[in-house]
């Protein structure tokens, strides 16, 4: 076989890497934002919850005050404090989940709107770069070969 001075790259097959980054950005920021949406739910819901808690144990510790009640709770006060409050809990626990959640697709998004942006800027051409053309000579004096290189770059 014979040397030959130029060497051909491997052909491989190319990918769109901005598109990919792109397509994450967009699937990551709409869940961001509906874990978003979720979180502001919970929260309201668990402040709500609170205020019904507060004002059932405020009736309550108010009318035992001003009638010089026994300090036991009925059934049905025993339900409008229990129940706001179990719903309180859980809607806590899920707005923390949900803010936990936010936080990794917060960082996941920006990180692939890092990666596409530059991507783009690596990848664009402005209008300040133009295109050079290079051309080398190719000499094999082995077996008397020659010909040339065309090579372009930005």
């Amino acid at each position: 076989m014979v040397p030959c001075l130029a060497q051909e790259p491997v052909a491989t097959t190319p990918v769109d890497s901005a598109a990919y980054y792109q397509k994450m950005y967009e699937y990551n920021l709409e869940k961001y934002n509906t874990d978003t949406l979720a979180r502001d739910v919970m929260m309201w819901t668990f402040f709500g919850s609170l205020s019904v808690t507060m004002l059932a144990v405020t009736y309550k510790m108010c009318s035992d005050f001003s009638a010089g009640g026994s300090g036991e709770f009925t059934i049905g006060q025993k339900i409008a404090i229990f129940v706001p409050y179990v719903i309180m809990t859980t809607f806590g626990i899920g707005y923390i989940t949900f803010e936990i959640a936010g936080a990794v697709r917060h960082s996941k998004y920006k990180k692939y709107y890092q990666k596409w942006e530059d991507y783009q800027k690596r990848n664009s051409v402005t209008p300040n770069e133009s295109m050079q053309v290079g051309i080398t000579p190719l000499l094999n004096p082995v077996d008397g070969r020659y010909g040339i290189a065309l090579a372009f770059s930005i």
